[in-house]
């Protein structure tokens, strides 16, 4: 959520590192951002198999979700152009979004090195319980939930085996290190 130019960045929660820029400024920089992410995706999209109406290929979602964001950079940048943005500004480098930024690091690093399963919900969890400070109980009825449903959106719905990396095998071999 975005600080009022009135309220103290320390009062957000968000820590000394927190700085103010001019939301004009913000809003082009967001927009930038996400038109550079999009044309990213869709370009690297477009050197893949889109497969056909029936069943998409790997090409059809990066490309979908590369063009989503370039109309959204396209909306925002329109928006500035016309002047509805607002005065005053905004703060960057607020603690929750610090947190998300590494969360989302760490992420993508272990998502196929362990299961995919335990990453993204030890990511929900870690989110759920250092930017929502939810009750342990909501974030572990979360944690399952979500991951039941991913379960039944990929293997259910779109029949694709997400990675699940060594952590499994690791774990079971786990008791009998060092035994011969």
């Amino acid at each position: 959520m975005l600080a009022d130019a009135n309220t103290s960045s320390h009062d957000e929660g968000s820590g000394a590192w927190a700085r103010p820029v001019p939301t004009r400024l913000g809003e082009v920089l967001v927009a930038l951002a996400l038109l550079a992410s999009g044309a990213f995706f869709a370009s690297l999209a477009a050197l893949l198999d889109f497969g056909r109406v029936g069943l998409p290929g790997p090409a059809f979602f990066p490309f979908a979700l590369g063009i989503a964001l370039c109309l959204l950079a396209g909306a925002i940048l329109y928006q500035v152009w016309r002047g509805a943005s607002g005065s005053g500004a905004i703060f960057l480098g607020h603690r929750d979004v610090v947190i998300a930024m590494l969360a989302m690091a760490g992420l993508a690093f272990a998502f196929e090195r362990i299961d995919s399963y335990v990453v993204l919900g030890a990511f929900t969890a870690v989110l759920l319980i250092l930017i929502a400070r939810a009750a342990i109980w909501r974030v572990l009825l979360g944690v399952v939930l979500g991951m039941v449903a991913v379960w039944l959106f990929f293997g259910m719905a779109l029949g694709v085996q997400l990675p699940t990396g060594d952590f499994w095998g690791l774990l079971t071999a786990w008791p009998s290190f060092g035994q011969p």
